[in-house]
Formats: C-alpha cells, structure tokens, sequence
C-alpha cells in the first residue's frame, strides 16, 4: 500500500525526516497535514510523544481534534508506548522506519526497524550553532525546570537573543509546552528522551570538532586517565573528559579495554593544547599506531562549560559525554545506550 503524508512549511523539520523513513510514504507541503492512503484521504493532527508516568505512557492527554487522525510522531517508541498509542485509537511514526495508521475502514502497518534511519543527521536546524547547543544542553541537564529567556540566558551563558533563539527553535519542534503569559510565561521540555534524540540527529548533521592525537606513556586506562589530569593541571589547561573516557571517569566503564582516552579542551584548539602539554602530535599515519590521547577542540565549550566534578577529573555535562559516544557511532554509540541507562 502506497501513501501519502501533506505537511505545511511551518511543521517541524523532524516531522518530515520521521515520516520520509516510511517508504511506503510520500511527503509533500501543502496549506494543511493531512493523509491518503489507499485512496481514503483524512486530515492530520501530529501529537507529540505521551509523557511518561509510573503507570506508563500517559496517552490520555493526547487529544486529536475532532475529525482527524491523531498521529503520535516521535524519535523512538518502545513497544509498551505504541501499544497505549494503538489502544487509545491512535496511529504513531517514529524514525526508525515504523509506522502504524488507522482509522474505521483502514489498516496500515510497517516496520522496517532493523534499517538505521540516517535521514535526521542530515536535516540542518537553522540558527542552531554551538551557543545554542550548550543552551538545549542545558536545559537537558534540569528537565523538569521552568525555563524563560533570562533563566536560560543566566544558566547557559547566552545572550538575551540567542536564549530566545533556542526557545524559539524548540517551540517550532515541539519539544517544549508553555504554561503563562508574558513576563511569567515559562517553558518545560515535554519530554526529555525526545529532546535528546532530536538534539543527537542535530549534532550527527554537524562537523566533527577538530581533533590532534597524542601519546603518553601510561601503564593502565586509570593511570592515562591520572597522568593526563596532573599534566592538564600543572599546564593550567581546561578540559573535560567525554565520550567514552568522560563516563569511565564517572564510574561508569560502558567499554572494555579502552585505548584512547578523549578529551574537550579550550580555549585553545587540539594542537595547540598538545603543545602546551609538552606532547608531540602524532600524524595520521603514526595516530594509526601508537595514539592513545586524543583532544578535541571544544568549540561554544560544548565540554568545559559546567563541567563535573568527579573526584580525579573534570569530566563534561553527561548530555555532552552522550552525545559524544553517538556521534562516534560504532561500538560507542552501543556504549551511549548503556550509558544513557545507568547515568542519564
């Protein structure tokens, strides 16, 4: 069966990375959301993913407009979520290539799950640089806070406008409600899963922060992690440790037998920073062989702005040290998850 999904120039660019996984979908623009399937044509209402309670998705508070179909589109949905979906006479999309519509008469349902949807990395956020990254990182770090643009601009360290920017950029994804009228207007993240899967497919679309590799000498992981901290210290460098080497430090070992521990360093680059280190930089083909520190330049301090504490070194944001592992793809985006699990 063979269908079509109609959105408007104002729908969230993810809803149409989510639907255009579907191949069994076309997605076009038009002056409303509407469906065709088969030949039967009914008006849309997208809702978001039902926040989550002790008894499970909350799927009451999804409420269609009359005479349309209430579609559930989201990043991911486990099993449990898409049956509450189903049950409450609901249709649901996620990005990963599963979809399932009805309405009296109509039964449409595919899932091409075991096929990584790679579409979202490749959707641009427009006016969502690296300031405004710390600012969605931010607010990730406290998601049950009431945000306004002040509170925002204070906690991430944002211009009035570029706290207004982000609240405005996740309003037009609808990743966040809003309760009250001006001055008291605040915002709250509608769902915290879903705002980080929105905010991993934007940085999968971004450059990679630019990289030098190193070595030092070291007997063990703890003990590279131990003589670079007292190294980083005595050159009054600032860094924070991510990725798979951040939440290793945080008492979290997602990977065995690490090699390369990874750090985001500022303000100076990579290079840079090797150098004030008193290390040499390792070209690509040496890197090859012998590299086990690797820094990254840390760009809108992604990594060293509010950095944690974890007894024997700074480590940054544990948004930023997941985000890290998923970019990297592999087996330290299988890390990210259990990371995810045990620390997020």
């Amino acid at each position: 069966m063979k269908g079509r999904v109609q959105l408007t120039s104002e729908s969230p660019p993810f809803y149409r990375v989510a639907l255009s996984t579907i191949p069994e979908l076309v997605v076009t623009t038009g002056s409303d959301e509407r469906i065709e399937l088969n030949g039967d044509e009914r008006r849309l209402t997208i809702l978001p993913r039902p926040p989550r309670t002790s008894n499970g998705p909350d799927v009451q508070v999804l409420r269609p407009e009359p005479g349309t179909v209430g579609l559930v589109v989201a990043a991911s949905l486990s099993n449990k979520e898409r049956d509450r979906i189903e049950q409450a006479g609901l249709s649901w999309c996620d990005a990963r290539g599963a979809a399932h519509f009805t309405w009296p008469g109509l039964y449409f349902h595919v899932d091409h799950g075991t096929r990584r949807a790679t579409r979202p990395s490749r959707v641009p956020e427009p006016g969502l640089g690296v300031a405004s990254i710390r600012g969605v990182q931010t607010m990730l770090a406290s998601p049950e806070a009431p945000w306004s643009v002040s509170i925002l601009a204070k906690e991430a360290a944002l211009s009035t406008g570029q706290a207004h920017n982000v609240l405005k950029i996740l309003e037009r994804n609808r990743l966040v409600r809003i309760q009250g009228v001006g001055p008291r207007t605040r915002r709250y993240l509608r769902d915290r899963d879903e705002a980080l899967e929105w905010l991993a497919s934007v940085e999968r679309g971004r450059r990679r922060p630019e990289t030098a590799a190193g070595y030092l000498y070291a007997r063990t992981f703890d003990d590279l992690i131990d003589r670079f901290v007292r190294r980083a210290s005595e050159a009054k460098v600032t860094y924070a440790l991510t990725a798979s080497s951040g939440a290793i430090a945080l008492g979290h070992p997602v990977l065995t037998n690490p090699l390369v521990l990874q750090a985001r360093v500022s303000p100076l680059d990579a290079g840079q920073t090797l150098g004030v280190l008193g290390l040499e930089r390792l070209d690509a083909e040496e890197a090859g062989r012998g590299m086990n520190l690797e820094l990254w330049t840390d760009s809108g301090e992604l990594g060293t702005y509010r950095s944690e504490d974890a007894g024997r070194a700074r480590v940054a944001p544990r948004v930023r040290v997941w985000l890290d592992m998923v970019r990297q793809g592999g087996r330290n985006a299988d890390a990210a998850e259990l990371f995810k699990e045990q620390a997020l």
